[in-house]
């Protein structure tokens, strides 16, 4: 018979195996294309441009160029997330199919002058999460059927010219998020069918952000801008169901059934350094560098209500991650601006590290767009993006029960697409 503590101890881990990874859809945590114009750039220049009400979000100080104004920003996306199973694997089952599908993303970004000098704005939309569904019965079924995190996030800022050539603004974020987990459990040792355990729940998280435009001269300006991490707080008591009589008794005695699964997960900070200058009246090039905190992501916080209480961290041993992107803007005619970017993220994890419910890698953006002036009062935009999320090499083992997952995603990449409107007043 399996000692109390033995079986507690299995109990967590396995609900610490189901949740750990937490965040699933768009190849990484953190999503930079949410309703803008410069998804047109793959970003590039984002907190240096300052042309539109979208840089509320990307760098507040860059309100001080701009008059009253409303963005809406559409932007249907299509995800791809397809395992392509290796031989090392030894748990039966099929590819999962595809576990991405249709996200319907948006952004809404406004900003009022109040006079030249001063400038209120403010940004909803989603920076952060996803979602992969699996099939049921595919090979990773242990440790992810499904992993998902929807948030929306409220920024009202402030921006002020303190000199003629620097503007300085900021604000704070009301992050509004859910995230969903769900597992296979393996019944094997009473040749049963796969059990199941589901956890979700809810939280508001708080942040803020800071950004600097320097403005050079009139053809070149610096941006700088600073997001903070946002804490989410997940508590739940995890619904488990078609368990063994063997396994749901181990359950009982030790606590877990009925107790509280509590989950701690950081949004990451980050910082990005952007450039843009006008080589003529009908060309301009930009360029960032971004820092993003992945390594704060990959360390969590995880309690079980029992009694006596149980909490542990885990590390996932994620990586701080580095973006570098290019862009430029084509003047074709008065009224027609062309866009085209490329950016570059590093992976924030390797292979031996990577899970199923997490697969994200190297991201790869080419981008292309146009922006079109109907009259002073509107201006109208589309871009694509294609987002190539890496192969994502998976080799994941824990025990006997969930087995050993190992291959790649041959096919986990992004289309965006991009639709925008902005009203002047």
């Amino acid at each position: 018979m399996v000692h109390r503590t033995a079986a507690a101890r299995a109990a967590m881990a396995c609900l610490l195996l189901a949740l750990a990874a937490g965040r699933a859809g768009a190849g990484g945590m953190w999503a930079y294309e949410s309703g803008q114009t410069d998804i047109g750039t793959a970003t590039a220049g984002r907190a240096a441009l300052a042309n539109d009400a979208s840089t509320a979000f990307g760098n507040p100080a860059g309100m001080t160029r701009l008059g009253s104004q409303i963005q809406v920003g559409l932007q249907p996306t299509l995800y791809s997330a397809t395992f392509d199973v290796g031989p090392a694997t030894n748990v039966a089952g099929t590819d999962g199919g595809d576990a991405g599908g249709f996200l319907p993303l948006a952004g809404l970004y406004g900003v009022y002058s109040i006079d030249d000098d001063l400038k209120l704005g403010a940004a909803l939309n989603s920076y952060a999460g996803g979602d992969l569904n699996y099939e049921d019965d595919w090979v990773g079924r242990y440790y992810a059927t499904e992993s998902a995190l929807l948030t929306f996030n409220f920024n009202p800022v402030i921006a002020y010219r303190v000199l003629p050539w620097l503007s300085l603004g900021a604000g704070f974020s009301v992050q509004w998020a859910k995230m969903t987990s769900e597992i296979a459990i393996n019944n094997v040792a009473e040749s049963l069918a796969d059990g199941r355990m589901e956890f979700s729940d809810t939280n508001f998280g708080f942040g803020g952000n800071f950004g600097a435009l320097f403005e050079i001269d009139p053809r070149s300006r610096v941006g700088l801008s600073y997001r903070s991490q946002v804490g989410q707080d997940f508590d739940d008591v995890p619904t488990f169901g078609q368990l063994g009589p063997g396994l749901d008794a181990l359950l009982r005695r030790s606590g877990v059934l009925g107790a509280s699964l509590g989950l701690d997960v950081t949004i990451p900070q980050e910082v990005m350094l952007s450039a843009y200058h006008e080589l003529s009246d009908d060309v301009a090039l930009m360029a960032n560098f971004n820092w993003q905190d992945w390594s704060q992501f990959g360390d969590l916080s995880v309690s079980l209500d029992t009694e006596p209480a149980r909490a542990r961290a885990v590390d996932a041993n994620f990586d701080d991650t580095y973006q570098a992107a290019v862009g430029a803007h084509v003047r074709l005619a008065e009224p027609t601006l062309l866009q085209v970017g490329f950016a570059y993220d590093t992976s924030p994890v390797d292979e031996g590290n990577r899970s199923v419910a997490l697969p994200v890698d190297r991201q790869l953006r080419f981008a292309l767009g146009v922006q079109y002036e109907v009259n002073q009062d509107y201006s109208i935009g589309a871009a694509y993006e294609f987002v190539s999320l890496g192969g994502a090499d998976v080799d994941q083992s824990a025990s006997a029960l969930k087995g050993t997952v190992q291959g790649d995603y041959d096919q986990n990449s992004l289309n965006v697409f991009n639709l925008t409107v902005i009203r002047r007043f």
